[in-house]
């Protein structure tokens, strides 16, 4: 298991597939991941390359040596330009089915799906593991652009996500609001920092929403969004100080924004916020931290629970707030991976490490469903994988869970005819009609230099009624 976890580790860093396949029939699929740009979490490749060799060591053991599967892994940058294209050329070169990253890359793959130009149109599953924009996966979106459009609502199935859209948690943090007697006044402001993108707008969209059905009869609130370019052409680097948007959020202007997070004006209403909300990337909040000093509370979305944002922020991060979908689910199945990927040498699990895993674990699962009647599994279509993937989580079947025991369980259950129920490192992992998935979220904080949850609610559940305090 040592020499497995250096093999996957090598092979992570390097950026593409882990334990050689040799001579074995390969089954090749693709992940397109932040490892360098402004989300990048240096576990995330480990963890897919993890469940990869976990996998192929499960084969193994369950009798089944000729098949192997190899995830190709490529840096995103959290670029979208260049997530297509990398996605176009992992495709070309045999690619199944794809595990994406952020909300923008997600959308930018998923247009190539639905683009007219059959030179360019992409016929692959994808699983994506840190996008939570609402605009995903939504049957009634509007877009303008007819691309976009169509990939927001993924009318034929193809988009799925590992990662929970961010209306559940934007219902949390009205709830913790409440709880803190900052939400329940008529007159109520939230300003938010975000990114001009499908994560960012689609992100103060989810919290409008939320915050009308937590305060039920109470008049709406002003939410106001501060955009900002994040990575990739135009985009601001990390070192940038944000003086000018922190200024914009707590001054006494309502800026209002259209769907794509444009300014089209002031509401008339004038007042600071009551509360500011940074849903800045991962690469930026350090700064946005560094550089806030108004004594409006602030709190952080879950792009900020990682380990590089308390080394950036020293002891300044004592103290601030926010929330995430938990790290892992409590129990055997989120155990036995917090025990692999730190047995593998991991630094601090992160917000998505699980999901990460869970995003390689599911497609792996599918593809061995969709190919169980199949000469070569290798011979599977995508169109096939993309099926299966809503047959892995069959309420009447055997609980299978991560690592190899439970991926040897799996492939026996498979082989047989067998339903299976997979119950993920991060959560139950069921995906609904439209591809998404429900998890936990946390209310943590920041104490002598470490994340402690202090609240846990359970989103699987309608409204994300609190589960447990510390």
């Amino acid at each position: 298991m040592r020499n497995l976890s250096i093999l996957m580790l090598a092979a992570a860093l390097a950026g593409c597939s882990g334990e050689e396949p040799g001579a074995k029939n390969v089954l090749q699929l693709g992940g397109i991941v932040d490892r360098t740009g402004d989300i990048a979490n240096p576990n995330w490749y480990s963890a897919i390359a993890m469940a990869q060799d976990q996998m192929n060591v499960a084969l193994e053991r369950a009798g089944d040596e000729d098949l192997a599967f190899d995830f190709a892994l490529r840096d995103s940058k959290n670029t979208r330009s260049l997530a297509i294209s990398l996605a176009q050329e992992l495709v070309s070169g045999g690619a199944k089915a794809l595990v994406l990253d952020s909300s923008p890359n997600t959308e930018g793959v998923a247009s190539l799906i639905y683009d007219p130009d059959p030179a360019r149109r992409l016929g692959v599953p994808t699983v994506s593991m840190a996008a939570s924009s609402p605009f995903l996966n939504d049957p009634d979106d509007r877009s303008e652009d007819p691309l976009v459009r169509a990939a927001r609502r993924d009318e034929e199935g193809w988009v799925f996500r590992t990662s929970m859209s961010a209306l559940p948690q934007t219902r949390v943090i009205m709830n913790i609001l409440m709880k803190k007697g900052i939400a329940d006044k008529d007159d109520l402001k939230i300003s938010v920092l975000g990114t001009k993108n499908a994560f960012g707008v689609g992100y103060v969209s989810a919290l409008a929403a939320a915050a009308e059905a937590v305060r039920e009869n109470a008049p709406a609130p002003l939410i106001e969004g501060i955009f900002y370019v994040p990575s990739g052409p135009g985009g601001v680097p990390t070192d940038y100080n944000f003086a000018d948007e922190l200024n914009r959020l707590v001054d006494d202007v309502t800026e209002l924004t259209d769907e794509e997070g444009n300014t089209i004006g002031e509401a008339a209403r004038r007042g600071p916020p009551d509360v500011v909300i940074d849903a800045s990337n991962s690469g930026h909040n350090i700064n946005v931290t560094k550089n806030y000093s108004a004594p409006i509370p602030l709190l952080h979305h879950d792009t900020f629970r990682r380990a590089q944002v308390i080394e950036g922020l020293g002891g300044a991060a004592d103290g601030q707030e926010g929330t995430s979908p938990v790290l892992f689910e409590p129990g055997p199945s989120g155990e036995a991976f917090v025990h692999a990927l730190g047995v593998a040498g991991a630094v601090e699990i992160g917000a998505f490490d699980a999901v990460a895993y869970d995003a390689a674990a599911v497609l792996m699962l599918a593809s061995l469903v969709a190919s169980a009647r199949l000469d070569d599994p290798t011979d599977v279509a995508p169109a096939q994988i993309r099926d299966a993937l809503m047959q892995i989580n069959e309420p009447a079947g055997a609980v299978v869970r991560p690592g190899e025991a439970g991926f040897a369980e799996a492939i026996a259950r498979i082989a047989r005819g067998e339903p299976i129920d997979y119950e993920g490192a991060s959560g139950s992992c069921d995906f609904d009609p439209r591809g998404d998935v429900l998890m936990k979220v946390a209310h943590w904080t920041i104490e002598q230099r470490s994340f402690r949850d202090i609240a846990i609610f359970d989103c699987v559940q309608p409204r994300c009624p609190l589960l447990r305090n510390r």
